[in-house]
């Protein structure tokens, strides 16, 4: 039994060399027949992950732009919304102080009318008083031409006309 590992283990020459030309055989043909295919399968694979490599960063360039794009519109409709909004806000100043201004004119005129209302109203009421008053001054005038008047009559006429003046106004 010990010869049969001894002859496992031991070293043929014959065996050895007879191993080492099938393994040259072995590798030429292989090189032979299998070696260029092996060789364009793995440019292809190489071309492939090239290619999705510069796709990837072709994608990644275009994502940038159309980053960059979008900022920029934000950035110039954020512009515009804000030049809307202070020109809104200068429009409605303007507006208000004119509606300011117009109703401050209106109360003017009005104050003015009334103004010149109140003094004709006045300037009438003092008219009416007057002729008012010389009416009655005429009407004493003639029943004092009518009669001659004594003290008595005199002080009752007086006191008739203040009472009849003060019953007009």
């Amino acid at each position: 039994m010990e010869t049969i590992y001894q002859s496992l283990v031991a070293v043929n020459p014959v065996t050895l060399i007879a191993q080492i030309c099938n393994l040259f055989i072995q590798l030429f043909v292989f090189k032979k027949f299998f070696w260029d295919k092996i060789l364009a399968i793995l440019d292809q694979r190489r071309e492939a992950a090239d290619k999705e490599i510069s796709d990837a960063k072709a994608a990644h360039a275009e994502a940038d732009a159309i980053k960059a794009a979008y900022e920029q519109n934000m950035k110039e409709a954020k512009e515009k919304a804000e030049g809307i909004l202070s020109n809104a806000q200068k429009t409605a100043t303007v507006r208000s102080e004119e509606i300011i201004s117009q109703a401050q004119q209106a109360a003017a005129q009005i104050k003015s009318k009334a103004s010149s209302d109140i003094e004709m109203e006045k300037k009438k009421a003092i008219n009416d008083a007057k002729n008012e008053i010389s009416g009655l001054a005429m009407a004493i005038a003639g029943k004092v031409v009518e009669r001659e008047l004594n003290t008595a009559d005199q002080s009752a006429l007086i006191d008739r006309f203040i009472n009849e003046l003060g019953d007009g106004v």
